[in-house]
């Protein structure tokens, strides 16, 4: 399933629950789009161009080539300018509301706040989930935060399926949840077992990124002899060039390993230990 199907998706269950407010579909049609938009706009602001742009039930989704070349700082405006459009247009209501009292713009507040709220949520397929993972890859390594990332979307995906057992129990059934839950699971399951295809194609687009902006930060880590390469991949920091200290026992050094020769090593040689490929390269 394409990631702007499954969001699309997770958006009309939202909107599915919102309705049950009297709320308008057309106008929830209205500022998901302009939700878009936001992302759009802003994207275009610090240079990413469109792959496509697909039109679904409830709006566009916008494929953005180059974002993953961004700086951190980039990314973080551009998955919070679509919340931060929602929950700054649901206040600017509020202060309108109070003084022409028109049911149009209350169903925008409700509306608003939701959408806003609701994509904030660090799940997949959501904005939040990629806003959390930037601010996680400051303080640990791109593997962990991505599994700190999905083991939370896992657990509101849990919420939500209790929420909906509860109101069964209360003889309220309420599929929105049950369907949010569902999707929220399946679409963090594939993130999962995507994450290393992830880590092996941001060391190519390295490549441009390093064109783009000139230069590029390094990131050393010192790791046990014992290790295979594959382990070793999933420590590659994706914003960073990463040089690796081979160590044994005694914390002798052996040598260094590249991110580029890793990826060599790994086409050439397999899922080896760092021990078994310092002595090949040794004999060469």
């Amino acid at each position: 399933m394409r990631k702007w199907l499954k969001v699309l998706m997770i958006e009309l269950l939202v909107l599915i629950w919102i309705s049950d407010f009297n709320a308008s579909i057309l106008i929830s049609f209205l500022w998901i789009i302009l939700h878009e938009v936001t992302h759009i706009l802003v994207a275009c602001r610090f240079g990413c161009k469109f792959n496509s742009i697909n039109i679904g039930v409830l709006g566009a989704k916008a494929e953005l080539i180059d974002i993953d070349e961004q700086s951190e700082r980039n990314k973080l405006l551009i998955y919070l300018s679509g919340p931060c459009f929602n929950l700054f247009i649901s206040v600017c209501m509020y202060c309108i509301y109070q003084y022409f009292n028109y049911d149009f713009f209350y169903k925008c507040i409700i509306i608003n706040l939701c959408l806003g709220a609701f994509n904030l949520l660090p799940a997949y397929p959501l904005d939040g989930s990629r806003i959390f993972e930037i601010l996680l890859v400051k303080k640990y390594l791109y593997k962990k935060s991505k599994k700190i990332t999905e083991i939370i979307s896992f657990s509101i995906s849990g919420v939500l399926f209790l929420l909906f057992n509860i109101m069964l129990l209360l003889h309220k059934v309420n599929i929105t949840l049950f369907l949010a839950s569902i999707l929220m699971a399946y679409t963090t399951f594939l993130e999962k077992e995507k994450t290393m295809y992830i880590i092996m194609g941001d060391m190519f687009k390295k490549v441009r990124k390093l064109k783009n902006h000139n230069y590029m930060e390094n990131k050393s880590i010192s790791i046990y002899y014992k290790n295979g390469l594959v382990n070793v991949l999933t420590l590659v920091d994706k914003n960073k060039f990463n040089s690796f200290y081979v160590l044994n026992e005694d914390m002798k050094f052996l040598g260094i390993i590249h991110e580029d020769e890793l990826i060599m090593a790994l086409k050439e040689y397999g899922n080896i230990t760092l021990e078994d490929y310092i002595k090949i390269r040794k004999k060469h």
